[in-house]
């Protein structure tokens, strides 16, 4: 046995002189550069289209090559849509996806129109909820006769979808849907709805009379 390490002396030291060199690599070496997690496209990003969370990941990055302004959670681009079309990897910003907003939670084919709700109707509606939305009492006009409008004649929309009013907005001055503040007269409250484009006029124009009152339907 000592004939033995007697003879392999040499490899056994430039084995030693291998594991001293790796020891002293490991203490020399720079530690990794600080890095940052930032949201990119899975695939590339069409135009116009709303995002879902599917098309999206997160990577890390050197903070050092992480553009400013960098999102880090998919979620805040949810929804969204690129102005250009956007090359997967690409690390987002919000500026990217400037679309989505109001919009994006109003269904396929819908419009969305701002509605002044008369006093009887205002603060207690929340986003989700389903209305009918109508010509309010004192509006309905008189026919010949004495007789009140047709009763078809005094819905505006139906199953208009209430919609969330957009971060920063000017509320009005109830503190139900809208919150305390004083963006529209006394008296009316606002709200954001997603009706068809057929309902979209006459709803418009009723709106600014704050005439119209809403009915919560399933």
């Amino acid at each position: 046995m000592r004939a033995a390490l007697w003879r392999s002396r040499f490899v056994l030291a430039a084995v030693c002189c291998g594991f001293a060199a790796t020891a002293v690599l490991q203490v020399l070496r720079p530690a990794p550069p600080p890095s940052v997690d930032v949201v990119v496209p899975v695939h590339d990003l069409p135009a116009g289209e709303p995002v879902s969370a599917a098309d999206l990941t997160t990577v890390a990055v050197a903070a050092t090559l992480a553009p400013d302004g960098a999102v880090a959670d998919v979620t805040e681009l949810v929804g969204r849509a690129p102005a250009t079309t956007l090359p997967a990897g690409l690390p987002l910003r919000a500026e990217l996806l400037p679309g989505g907003g109001v919009m994006a939670g109003a269904p396929r084919g819908s419009v969305v129109v701002p509605v002044r709700l008369a006093d009887t109707a205002s603060g207690w509606l929340r986003p989700g909820d389903r209305v009918d939305l109508v010509v309010a009492h004192e509006a309905v006009g008189v026919g010949e006769g004495g007789a009140r409008a047709d009763r078809a004649d005094v819905y505006l929309a139906r199953r208009a979808l209430v919609l969330p009013r957009p971060t920063g907005a000017r509320t009005g001055t109830s503190s139900g849907l809208l919150g305390a503040g004083g963006g529209t007269p006394e008296g009316a409250d606002v709200i954001l709805v997603a009706v068809s484009e057929d309902e979209a006029p006459g709803l418009s124009a009723a709106s600014g009379d704050g005439t119209v009152g809403a009915v919560l339907v399933r």
